[in-house]
């Protein structure tokens, strides 16, 4: 049985957060996917790991307190707030987001980030 858009970025998160399963998130994303974040932009079969490598020396960690779920057909967004440590080892929270995703065929096509991590001081713009 197919995923569910909303199931399918569900899983995203849910490797995201594990050490082990974010090594396995591009199996979640469309050969031509893009992904946009403040400051890049990654395309092709490879987008999910560049996307990986340009977080991992953004911050130490972080975690996604999810506040609200719109979905509407092939688009799922999720809003809300980011927590976690930064590279100089001091704790952040409440740091707003938005994710757009579009999912067709249980595949994520596009990913567009938006955060205040940078407004927030957390990590350089």
């Amino acid at each position: 049985m197919a995923r569910t858009p909303r199931e399918t970025v569900e899983e995203f998160f849910e490797r995201m957060g594990d050490p082990d399963g974010r090594e396995t998130v591009g199996e979640l994303f469309a050969a031509d996917a893009v992904i946009t974040v403040p400051g890049a932009r990654f395309e092709g079969p490879d987008a999910a790991a560049s996307f990986l490598a340009f977080l991992e020396p953004r911050y130490e960690r972080a975690g996604k307190s999810f506040g609200r779920w719109t979905v509407d057909g092939d688009r799922v967004v999720s809003q809300g707030t980011l927590h976690g440590v930064d590279n100089d080892g001091e704790r952040f929270e409440g740091v707003r987001y938005v994710d757009v995703y579009e999912v067709r065929e249980g595949a994520i096509r596009r990913l567009d980030v938006y955060n205040d991590l940078a407004v927030e001081g957390v990590v350089e713009a």
